[in-house]
């Protein structure tokens, strides 16, 4: 993959089509830039480097830097690292919101840089599903199913960020008061609900799961509308007031990503006699916008 960068671009573009590359499978990059590659281009690809497995720098020369992978590695499978990267999408959204009784530890940008964790595994999955599509291998529709799961944690794991930025505002809520206690158990139900779907991953509890998550959502916003009004009457700062309403609105998209989730094992198809070879296929659900 030979990507050529205009000095005029904003950085973020080049890491944008490096990203792109990769989770299509590129395993070799060559970045173009002349007369010769800036320290910001550089930079970026660093950062490249750093939130992403296995690409690494082996020439860096003039105009050109290249990026290969190193040999030698097999990735390990693709249901075994969905559930690694569900439990560590769990543990970061239940850390968030233990962080809300105590003091911050980290500065502004901790969060994110937790997140950048999540990221590096969710995007080596997405890239490992969209080469194990490729039609040689014949897996292409099962693949639709996996890459939705991979994606929807990944953005389940954005939220956690949200969560524990939001901590420090909504400490002076106290511990035990409302609204924070009912936003704890809002979200405890929904990490519940999480660690079900994740669990249960077959169409038989689908629609179970599914009404379940119908329920926290209509739960969620009949607690958002009796709570906000209240948050907004002036009896806490506004910052706070706003903290709670990001919360509320995290939780609940979060719960909107799990929905995703369960949709794609309700999707199943039985398999079908007629067509040997043929696995069963996944109609996946889009993800809501972020």
């Amino acid at each position: 993959m030979r990507l050529t960068v205009d000095r005029n671009d904003p950085p973020e573009h080049l890491f944008r089509r490096l990203l792109s590359a990769y989770l299509g499978g590129a395993s070799w990059f060559e970045i173009v830039e002349r007369p010769r590659v800036s320290s910001s281009t550089r930079d970026v690809v660093r950062a490249f480097c750093r939130r992403t497995r296995r690409p690494q720098i082996v020439r860096d020369q003039g105009p050109l830097l290249e990026l290969a992978e190193p040999v030698g590695h097999e990735p390990a499978g693709i249901d075994d690292g969905l559930l690694r990267l569900g439990e560590q999408v769990l543990a970061f959204h239940r850390e968030a919101v233990e962080s809300w009784g105590h003091l911050p530890l980290g500065d502004d940008g901790s969060w994110a840089r937790r997140d950048d964790e999540v990221d590096r595994e969710a995007w080596y999955l997405e890239r490992h599903i969209a080469l194990d599509e490729r039609p040689e291998n014949e897996r292409t529709r099962p693949a639709i199913a996996a890459w939705t799961v991979a994606r929807s944690l990944e953005r389940i794991a954005d939220h956690a960020v949200t969560l524990g930025e939001v901590g420090p505002r909504l400490a002076d809520l106290g511990s035990d008061g409302s609204p924070l206690r009912e936003l704890r158990q809002f979200h405890q139900q929904a990490m519940g609900h999480l660690e079900q779907v994740l669990l249960g991953a077959d169409g038989s509890r689908a629609n179970d799961l599914l009404d379940m998550g119908e329920a926290l959502i209509s739960s969620g916003r009949a607690l958002s509308e009796r709570v906000l009004p209240a948050v907004g009457d002036g009896s806490m700062p506004p910052a706070t007031a706003a903290a709670v309403a990001r919360a509320f609105e995290a939780i609940g998209r979060t719960i909107a990503y799990i929905q995703d989730i369960a949709q794609v094992f309700l999707d199943r198809v039985p398999r079908n006699p007629s067509l040997p070879g043929m696995a069963a296929t996944v109609a996946a659900v889009p993800a809501p916008a972020v």
